[in-house]
């Protein structure tokens, strides 16, 4: 971006996707790379890819011999969870009572790189999205597939009025550039025809 725009400044924020919609919507912010559902009228929604949720546990938990678990067996043990009305802990819980089941939380954390550190750290399991575990990190944990739990979407979002600036729209199409380039590089992300087109689609 810096190259094909040298007098472009850009300030990045980083916050929940309840967060960096109300900066949207209070015009605090340009624009904002959150995950669906997102449904206000005012905002425009641009997805970019869908990731796994997983589970991500350390090495000496008990769990750790599975690569792959339903998320009935899931029950039974407390886990990391995001709080109770964002919009992963929906997702979540929908899954969950699409099965019978009904999750008991360790802990609720309001940030999925958090959540995946005290994973890392032995704390307790956690459901994340890929995103939250780059494909180069090594350490002692691992990944687990939960079949039940669905894709998240993830999306570039922007106020319908006024429309967007010229820096803005150069952001964007940086943004889109670098996914289309290197997201399939990342386990867990799916881009272009095997993501969905629509976000009603999650």
């Amino acid at each position: 971006l810096a190259g094909e725009h040298p007098r472009l400044k850009v300030i990045i924020s980083e916050g929940s996707t309840s967060s960096l919609v109300d900066g949207l919507l209070e015009a605090h912010l340009d624009a904002a790379i959150v995950h669906l559902p997102v449904d206000d009228p005012e905002l425009v929604i641009d997805p970019l890819f869908a990731e796994d949720l997983l589970l991500l546990v350390h090495s000496h938990h008990e769990l750790a011999r599975f690569e792959e678990l339903p998320l009935r067996e899931l029950a039974g043990h407390p886990l990391v969870l995001p709080p109770p009305g964002t919009a992963l802990r929906r997702v979540i819980d929908r899954a969950a009572g699409s099965v019978g089941v009904s999750l008991r939380a360790l802990a609720e954390i309001d940030g999925v790189r958090l959540m995946a550190s005290l994973a890392f750290e032995g704390f307790g399991p956690a459901i994340v999205p890929a995103t939250a575990v780059p494909r180069w990190l090594r350490g002692d944990f691992v990944r687990i597939k939960v079949p039940e739990l669905p894709r998240r979407v993830v999306a570039w979002v922007y106020r319908r009025r006024p429309n967007p600036s010229a820096p803005t729209r150069a952001a964007h199409e940086a943004t889109a550039a670098i996914v289309t380039k290197l997201g399939s590089r990342q386990p867990g992300v799916h881009v272009g025809v095997e993501s969905p087109v629509r976000p009603d689609a999650t």
